[in-house]
């Protein structure tokens, strides 16, 4: 399977998607979870702006208000998101999450040494819940995990 260059939809800037920081969101299209569900069903389908072209001016853009880069999604090509996540580590010296519908932690077991945080577990509607808290974020259902590294991880 050909692994096509990840693009986003949108982004945003949040203090409640990592704990203890203010981070640019970069919304992924191309999710390949397709969680029955799903509160961004629309980022399934493949289309946007290629990351690539747009991450420098879009942290720029933000520099010193930003403490963290959070990718909402991007598992379907692992191998350029470890690069994104790697160059953003050494060039601008940020933390750096990534939320994942994935239910297998070691999918990201090359990138763990570029990832401050990792959200995994996909959306399972029968194990929503209200009270599945990790780190001070509240998650969906109970399958969904957020690791911290230094913690759960090294």
């Amino acid at each position: 399977m050909e692994l096509l260059p990840l693009k986003y939809i949108s982004y945003s800037i949040t203090m409640q998607e990592v704990p203890d920081e203010i981070s640019l969101v970069i919304n992924v299209s191309g999710c390949p979870h397709n969680c029955e569900g799903c509160h961004s069903h629309y980022l399934s389908k493949y289309s946007g702006n290629f990351i690539k072209d747009d991450l420098d001016k879009l942290i720029n853009q933000y520099n010193n208000l930003i403490s963290c880069i959070c990718f909402m999604g991007g598992d379907q090509n692992i191998k350029e998101l470890k690069e994104l996540l790697k160059y953003i580590k050494e060039k601008y010296k940020l933390k750096t999450c990534v939320y994942s519908g994935c239910d297998d932690f070691n999918l990201f077991k090359d990138s763990l040494k570029y990832l401050d945080w990792i959200k995994i577990g996909s959306y399972k509607k029968e194990l929503s819940c209200n009270d599945n808290f990790c780190y001070g974020v509240k998650l969906a259902t109970s399958n969904q995990k957020l690791y911290k590294k230094g913690i759960d991880y090294d």
